[in-house]
């Protein structure tokens, strides 16, 4: 590993072990009077930074686990900014000093890993695989066409649009 990789890895730690005091609006880097625009835009930048598929191949899994942990709480704090009724929700409960919303809907759902193994045709499937190589390699703008041709595909696939409509957030774009 580089000393590079050794000093993100540091930098991972750190962020880590800060993440259970700190609010989400201070995880995303946001002030609580942002607007939801803001809060995409903050959630991007984020996910520039965290997102283990960031994380180089030779950089190690150690680097890689602790960028999904990360990752995974600032996408609960981007789930709950994200609704104006559950942030107001939270809102309340941080008032209380909650730095957390400790609900079911604020948790993930356990989803398949890749786009791959949601789609469900043959030809959804090649287009999502598409997808997954662009997202693998960062190339978020790129991958909007193979998983839209996807959910074309697949009309009826809600976990599939679900995955599109998290892309379209992410780069912070309207729907096509």
């Amino acid at each position: 590993m580089s000393t590079a990789s050794h000093e993100r890895l540091a930098f991972f730690e750190r962020v880590l072990s800060a993440i259970p005091g700190w609010s989400y609006y201070q995880l995303l880097r946001i002030d609580p009077a942002a607007n939801s625009g803001r809060v995409k835009e903050a959630f991007r930048a984020f996910a520039l930074e965290f997102h283990p598929d960031e994380v180089d191949d030779d950089e190690g899994d150690a680097l890689r686990h602790k960028a999904d942990a990360i990752f995974r709480r600032g996408a609960e704090a981007y789930r709950v900014l994200g609704s104006p009724s559950t942030r107001a929700r939270y809102d309340e409960g941080l008032r209380r000093g909650q730095l957390r919303l400790v609900e079911v809907e604020a948790r993930p759902r356990a989803k398949p890993k890749t786009l791959e193994d949601i789609a469900m045709t043959s030809k959804g499937k090649t287009h999502a695989r598409k997808a997954d190589q662009l997202l693998s390699i960062g190339d978020f703008d790129t991958a909007r066409a193979p998983l839209t041709s996807a959910c074309h595909e697949e009309p009826d696939n809600e976990a599939l649009k679900e995955r599109l409509q998290a892309l379209w957030e992410a780069l912070a774009i309207a729907p096509e």
